[in-house]
């Protein structure tokens, strides 16, 4: 019977995220990040799907012949998760899986219009030195203590619902995570921050506003939190789409290197 576990339950899965790259799964099973588990059984889980609220999307670790989701899953999914995430305007599934998955994947939701995408994840690689800006309009500042609490950037909304997006608080994120941001003209105008944390290795999240693009305001930012990193002894985690090719290029501007490669099945509902 799929069970949503509740957090003093969530030691059950450890074992599961062992074999999982995705570190996404190991801080939200940790009670690190926000997000919710549903285990195959709620004894001795042998499969469980983790709804990582920072993507908004889930991703299944465990036995891939799991006979429980296997018979169940779709039918929970449609009954239970789906109405929840209408109610937050969601209107998709997202499923991250390994290879192993596929075939059951396909299986389980073969009466819905299931896509599949590939995402690929960057790691450290050599670390670059700090990036030269074309102009002294930005200071580069670490998002710390007082800079949050003092509310005092025009924009601190667009800061404060970054970092609320993927931490339960701003005190969380503080006690765990590490970030940097770009000032002009009192607006935080570019941020590149621990998104997830599992142990010493930290996912990046990093954001430019659309009118600031095109500037390495975004490869200033997230070359200082690499640096950070380094000085913390943190291993860096960078996440996206192939198609982000700007993404991707920061990535490599600041000397991360491609680790591998995961899929994301979706449907539309």
């Amino acid at each position: 019977m799929i069970t949503e576990l509740t957090k003093s339950q969530l030691y059950k899965v450890q074992h599961l995220t062992d074999a999982c790259k995705n570190i996404e799964c190991r801080a939200i099973v940790n009670g690190i990040n926000p997000g919710r588990v549903y285990a195959d059984d709620p004894a001795e889980p042998a499969a469980a799907l983790i709804w990582i609220q920072g993507q908004q999307g889930f991703q299944l670790i465990g036995d891939a012949q799991s006979p429980v989701f296997a018979w169940n899953l779709e039918e929970y999914i449609r009954t239970r998760i789906e109405p929840e995430l209408r109610g937050q305007d969601i209107h998709w599934v997202e499923i991250g899986a390994d290879k192993a998955w596929e075939h059951t994947l396909r299986q389980i939701f073969r009466s819905r219009n299931l896509s599949a995408d590939d995402q690929h994840v960057f790691t450290l690689g050599e670390i670059r030195g700090p990036v030269e800006l074309p102009e002294d309009r930005v200071t580069i500042r670490k998002i710390d203590a007082a800079l949050l609490k003092s509310g005092r950037l025009e924009n601190h909304s667009f800061l404060e619902e970054k970092i609320l997006h993927f931490w339960d608080s701003a005190d969380s994120f503080l006690h765990r995570g590490l970030g940097y941001l770009a000032e002009h003209d009192n607006q935080a105008v570019s941020l590149a921050f621990s998104a997830f944390a599992a142990g010493r290795t930290h996912a990046i999240d990093i954001e430019t506003l659309e009118e600031y693009r095109r500037n390495n305001y975004g490869t200033a930012v997230a070359a200082a939190l690499l640096q950070e990193f380094r000085v913390q002894g943190i291993e860096p985690y960078w996440d996206c789409t192939p198609e982000n090719t700007g993404s991707i290029r920061i990535a490599e501007a600041i000397g991360m290197v491609h680790d591998f490669d995961y899929r994301i099945f979706w449907y539309r509902f």
